[in-house]
């Protein structure tokens, strides 16, 4: 899965890197510990042209009649996301780019330990990177304070590589950056094979994974020192 991940790169270096207008996006603050409901940056086609916006991560499907009455989807497994009714309409029309720099996982060192240890997985190139998303519009109540529609994102999810194995059994779709176009093109909206073929597991040659501070089990924390790899005696404390 991807449960917490970061983006601390420059909105700059971003915004050249993915190819949206610097314009869009007022502020954009660096984050290292994303966690679910926050709003975060995704990537959207809009008349032809890359747009960046601000969704909440956790996505509320059209047809739900408050943001709490369905389970939080935060993710959405590659095997089951062309039928499953809360993801198949996203997946033909409403697609996106969600960068990242890393996301987290967290691994038990052993019987006896007392909690998980988690890990920082991001590129061995230290570069940015696009994890592959689906997105909805979701009509809030009439009896909300704001009628605006709600825009959420959900992370799509596959079997993990081998580097991410050891930690976790799922891990998030990078998209190959030659392969980002294709997920947002809109030629592609309902060729459910052709986007399927897209969602592969990055090579495991590709990521590297180092331990770090179980500060990052607390939303509340959220710097740079979160990055830093960890000696922590796992067989102490509890998670």
């Amino acid at each position: 899965m991807c449960g917490r991940y970061t983006l601390h790169t420059e909105k700059e270096a971003l915004a050249a890197r993915f190819g949206f207008d610097l314009a869009q996006l007022a502020a954009l603050a660096p984050r290292y510990n994303v966690a679910p409901t926050d709003s975060v940056l995704a990537v959207r086609m809009r008349e032809g042209a890359r747009v960046a916006s601000l969704l909440r991560w956790g996505l509320v499907p059209y047809f739900a009649k408050a943001i709490g009455a369905l389970p939080l989807m935060i993710n959405a497994r590659v095997e089951g996301v062309a039928k499953n009714a809360a993801f198949r309409d996203s997946l033909r029309e409403k697609r996106c780019l969600i960068p990242a720099d890393g996301f987290y996982e967290w691994q038990k060192a052993g019987p006896l330990a007392r909690r998980k240890v988690p890990h920082f997985i991001g590129l061995r190139s230290g570069e940015p990177f696009a994890m592959a998303g689906l997105w909805a519009r979701c009509w809030r109540p009439k009896d909300e304070i704001s009628p605006e529609p709600l825009y959420s994102c959900t992370i799509l999810t596959a079997p993990a590589n081998t580097t991410v194995a050891p930690l976790h059994d799922r891990m998030p779709v990078i998209l190959p950056r030659e392969a980002e176009a294709r997920w947002l093109d809109p030629a592609l909206d309902d060729d459910v094979d052709a986007l399927l073929a897209l969602l592969r597991p990055v090579p495991a040659d590709a990521l590297e994974a180092h331990p770090v501070s179980i500060k990052v089990n607390s939303v509340k924390n959220d710097d740079p020192s979160l990055l830093e790899p960890s000696s922590e005696d796992p067989q102490l404390g509890f998670f």
